[in-house]
């Protein structure tokens, strides 16, 4: 397995859902745990980067990105510190009645467990975002 795909079904609209990824106090406030602290730093342009990052869980992540169509689609690069492999992230979002279904599809992984690492760690992460959006 080298790619994973995800999705949610959420209660907001597409502009509401993107702005979750896309604006960095957002992002911090949901992606990852909030004992983690985390710190997000987002220049959204084609070649622009981002980095979250969290000194308590010491670990952060960057890339770049590729593709911005707001309030459609948003693919970038995924690299963990210290690590060698760069991935690639699109994360869909595609209006649905009154919400939004978000899909995340993450593939270029090197090994079938890594690949099963970041799918339980995306779970973990939209599992929190529905909460945030309702907040």
């Amino acid at each position: 397995m080298t790619s994973l795909t995800v999705t949610r079904t959420l209660a907001a609209s597409p502009a509401r859902v993107w702005r979750s990824w896309t604006d960095a106090a957002e992002l911090s406030t949901w992606l990852w745990p909030p004992s983690f602290d985390t710190t997000c730093e987002i220049d959204l342009q084609a070649g622009g980067r981002f980095r979250i990052s969290s000194q308590n869980a010491g670990m952060a992540v960057g890339g770049e990105y590729l593709e911005i169509d707001e309030p459609s689609r948003l693919v970038f690069t995924w690299r963990w510190d210290g690590e060698e492999e760069d991935t690639l992230v699109t994360v869909t979002f595609e209006a649905s009645g009154s919400g939004t279904v978000l899909g995340v599809r993450h593939e270029r992984f090197t090994s079938a467990e890594s690949c099963a690492s970041h799918e339980q760690g995306w779970n973990d992460c939209l599992d929190r975002l529905p909460a945030h959006l309702a907040s």
